[in-house]
């Protein structure tokens, strides 16, 4: 059974046990008791027992042996011992001989006789009691006793796992679910099993989830079915006019402090409601916080409510928080969102609140608070607030509108205009793309007299700037005198990051960021602070850490519905893989870090995941697909930001090796990595010179990579740098250790590719059997990834000992490359060319070109 088998264990290790007289199934409504009842019932009948199956009932608790009815006779005795007489011998004539199990759904609906006469058989050792019991609902005193007195066993039934309820849904739709659709649920349903199903069929039906590129999305807000509805208001049913109010109190303002509901409703009602299972009670710090006991129940509570009652409970609860003095930092937020609703805006207090809203991530209910705030009375304040939730909603255009009438108003010099300049800045460097409209605001805010805070942040903002144009160097000597003077914001350390991890130094750059982290604690995890540490994680060979930290990161964006950081969280994932080997996996994550933002209106992130998946196909030499992606890619306006735009150069050369063009690739790339050492991009330049050597050209790429061997530092650089040099001199010795030292931090890819220069090498130096040994070790390392190993250290040579030239004229001849194209990229005669192919056709037992490129294919998969 799904998710249910330590449970389902627990069942049959208790009816073989002579100690106990029973098992009872408990937990909420809906988490799947009954379904584990009908399994553990047939387990029960594989093991011997005769099943009687009983119902307790809210409409027949009150009729004695109502449930037990069956065995009775038409016209028996009426006398009660009578009527137990009569069923117990029915009941033992219907076991014939056979143990008696007793199976009691819902048994705390269970009528008292009914219950007297099945705990007296359970105590005489008569028959087994296996039944559910809805939490915080009494069972009848007689059943009871037995787990109180420890004669029989409870056997809790909690929600399911997180990843069961995703299969189950998953199930329930016939088809994978996005993150976003995964994490909704889960929130929603909070892993109980009825009411994720009603939940799935309810949205099915109102159109909420739709099927995009393969996966169920969420294309609107998830329906509750009705059935749902009526199952969970049954439990509201029988409650009184104050219950009801105190539970509107707690649906409103979940989590609320339990002071605050008392200030508003009745204290001992709020203790009923706790005992009765309808809300709970947790410590949060210093105090007690109450919210209802399931997700759902708000909901159909809120649904329930009528306007004005809602309306009165949300002033009630906005004037306690005030009567308090509104001492905790959300109070704020939570008093606006109450104000919100009953229309009463303030508008100095709503655009603070919407802020707060957008650190919660909240930006819908932040362009709620700003738009009233700045539509009741338009400010400074409330123009930036309103713009910077337009900015995270992704209509960045929107936003600089919001800002123009403050910007031309507002004396130009003060403190107001450098806190909107320094806003506008912001959406004109992260948010459009220009980054000379953002310098120039940004200059302007340097001159203002303003705080110092604000200065340190628009220095800090261009030292941003001049990273993402290339200038590194700059970029690190702007974010140096910040830091050393003192400047504790994170934009500062995040410049500084990403320019010492540019300019070589990944290892140097993680030890700035625990500094940050070990003086102000972790970065606002908005800002670029985490993914300059992931860059420098993945230049460092930290491929383990990063891993861990953009998992984290991604399932708490997930749990956010946070769609930004989940974006850029895909994005590192993607680079991430693709330095593991792992193209395909890699490819999927690329997809999904565009999809997401242009979810988001950021197109840029957008252009930016495309080149990752350019790059990613090309390196699996799927040249369709990659072309495809370069076509979206090439629709969307290129952008200033050439840290970012290396990747698409790189998937440039990368596919036009994939379609045979490596002399044109080693050009393009050489081309990159001079633009990038320009610029003191050393991190970048070395990645691009390394995949002139995977393409052929090690001793050019050493040429230009050799003078930085002693700025880098880290493990992966220096490896990086190090098969170039092993590659260059052909030295089997230092190829085996950059296999050995790739492999161990987990460039599956590169260390294949160094093993079969390695078998090259041994091979030709005569050591044969070791050259047998790392042909094997090449298969291994390439079985490790999911593609992206180059054509020219192809390990078909474990199966075929082609050469490394001709490896790389049968590539490009089955490219579709003629004799005379081949001889051009090559540096050769055509004649040179044909004795080679001669060679390759005899090796590989083929009759020409046109079956080159199936052998060839072929021999790869066997490899690999």
């Amino acid at each position: 059974m799904r998710g249910r088998a330590a449970e389902m264990d627990q069942v049959g290790r208790a009816m073989r046990r002579a100690d106990l007289v029973g098992v009872v199934l408990t937990g909420e409504a809906g988490v799947g008791k009954s379904v584990l009842l009908a399994e553990a019932l047939k387990l029960a009948e594989a093991e011997g027992f005769c099943v009687v199956r009983l119902f307790g009932s809210r409409a027949t608790s009150t009729l004695p042996l109502c449930a037990l009815s069956s065995f009775l006779e038409p016209g028996g005795g009426a006398q009660p011992v009578e009527r137990f007489i009569a069923v117990r011998q029915a009941l033992a004539a219907h076991a014939a001989g056979r143990p008696l199990l007793v199976s009691i759904d819902d048994a705390h609906l269970l009528d008292d006789a009914s219950a007297v006469l099945i705990s007296q058989l359970a105590r005489e050792l008569a028959a087994f009691v296996l039944c559910t019991v809805r939490t915080g609902e009494p069972a009848p005193e007689s059943l009871s006793s037995l787990w109180v007195q420890g004669s029989a066993t409870l056997v809790p039934i909690g929600p399911l796992a997180r990843e069961v309820a995703a299969e189950l849904a998953s199930e329930i739709l016939a088809g994978p679910l996005s993150p976003d659709l995964g994490a909704a649920l889960w929130k929603r349903a909070a892993g109980n099993p009825l009411f994720l199903r009603e939940l799935v069929l309810g949205s099915l039906a109102s159109g909420a989830v739709s099927m995009v590129d393969g996966s169920w999305t969420l294309v609107g807000p998830l329906a509750s079915s009705t059935a749902l509805a009526d199952l969970v208001g049954q439990r509201f049913a029988a409650l009184s006019e104050a219950h009801r109010h105190a539970l509107c109190c707690v649906a409103l303002s979940e989590p609320a402090s339990v002071g605050l509901i008392e200030a508003v409703a009745d204290p001992d009602i709020l203790i009923a409601l706790e005992e009765s299972g309808l809300v709970v009670v947790t410590q949060d710090r210093r105090r007690l916080v109450v919210r209802l006991a399931h997700p759902l129940y708000g909901e159909v509570v809120r649904a329930q409510t009528s306007q004005l009652r809602a309306r009165r409970i949300r002033r009630a609860l906005a004037d306690a928080v005030m009567a308090f003095g509104a001492r905790r930092h959300d109070d704020g937020l939570s008093v606006a969102t109450w104000r919100l609703d009953c229309g009463d805006v303030d508008a100095a207090q709503f655009a603070h609140a919407a802020f707060a809203a957008i650190r919660l991530h909240d930006t819908d209910l932040a362009e709620r608070l700003a738009a009233a705030a700045h539509d009741h009375e338009p400010s400074e304040l409330t123009a930036r607030a309103l713009a910077m939730t337009r900015h995270m909603l992704g209509r960045h255009d929107e936003a600089l509108e919001t800002l123009i009438e403050p910007l031309s108003s507002i004396a130009p010099g003060s403190a107001d205009w450098a806190r909107v300049g320094l806003l506008d800045g912001l959406i004109r460097a992260r948010g459009v793309g220009d980054y000379p409209g953002a310098r120039a605001v940004l200059d302007r805010v340097a001159v203002c007299e303003t705080s110092p805070r604000t200065l340190r942040r628009a220095d800090a903002m261009t030292a941003l700037i001049e990273l993402l144009e290339g200038d590194a160097a700059a970029c690190r000597t702007r974010a140096e005198r910040l830091v050393v003077d003192g400047a504790p914001e994170a934009e500062a350390y995040t410049a500084l990051i990403g320019a010492t991890a540019a300019n070589g130094a990944p290892a140097a750059a993680l030890s700035i960021s625990a500094d940050y982290t070990a003086a102000y604690g972790e970065a606002d995890p908005r800002s670029l602070f985490p993914d300059f540490r992931w860059v420098a994680l993945l230049d460092a060979g930290d491929l383990d850490e990063m891993a861990n930290e953009v998992s984290d990161a991604w399932e708490h964006a997930t749990d956010l519905a946070d769609r930004h950081r989940q974006a850029r969280a895909a994005l590192a994932c993607g680079h991430m893989l693709l330095d593991r080997g792992q193209a395909t996996a890699a490819r999927r994550w690329f997809d999904t870090a565009a999809g997401l933002s242009r979810l988001t209106g950021e197109r840029f992130g957008e252009r930016w995941a495309l080149s990752g998946s350019v790059l990613a196909a090309s390196l699996l030499g799927d040249v369709a697909d990659a072309e495809a992606s370069l076509e979206a890619l090439e629709l969307i306006p290129s952008h200033p930001a050439a840290f970012f735009e290396v990747y698409g150069k790189r998937g440039r050369a990368w596919l036009d090796a994939a379609r045979g063009d490596t002399s044109g690739a080693r050009t393009r790339l050489t081309e990159l990595a001079n633009e990038l050492l320009s610029g003191g991009c050393v991190s970048h330049a070395v990645r691009a010179l390394l995949d002139v050597a995977r393409l052929g050209d090690p001793s050019a790429a050493l040429q230009r990579v050799a003078r930085l061997e002693h700025v880098v530092d880290g493990r992966a650089l220096p490896a990086f740098i190090g098969l170039i040099r092993a590659l260059t001199v052909k030295s089997a010795d230092a190829l085996i250790v950059s296999a050995d030292e790739l492999a161990v931090m987990g460039y599956s890819s590169l260390a294949a590719e160094a093993a079969s220069a390695a078998r090259d090498a041994l091979a030709k130096a005569g050591r044969t059997r070791e050259a047998s040994g790392w042909a094997r070790r090449a298969g291994e390392l390439a079985a490790a990834t999911d593609g992206g190993v180059t054509p020219l250290f192809a390990v078909i040579e474990s199966v075929v000992p082609l050469t490394r030239r001709e490896r790389e004229i049968a590539a490009l001849v089955a490219a579709g490359r003629t004799s005379r194209e081949v001889a051009d990229a090559c540096f050769l005669s055509v004649r040179t060319v044909e004795t080679h192919l001669a060679r390759v056709y005899d090796k590989l037992g083929v009759r020409g070109r046109g079956e080159l490129g199936a052998a060839l294919s072929t021999l790869m998969a066997t490899a690999a």
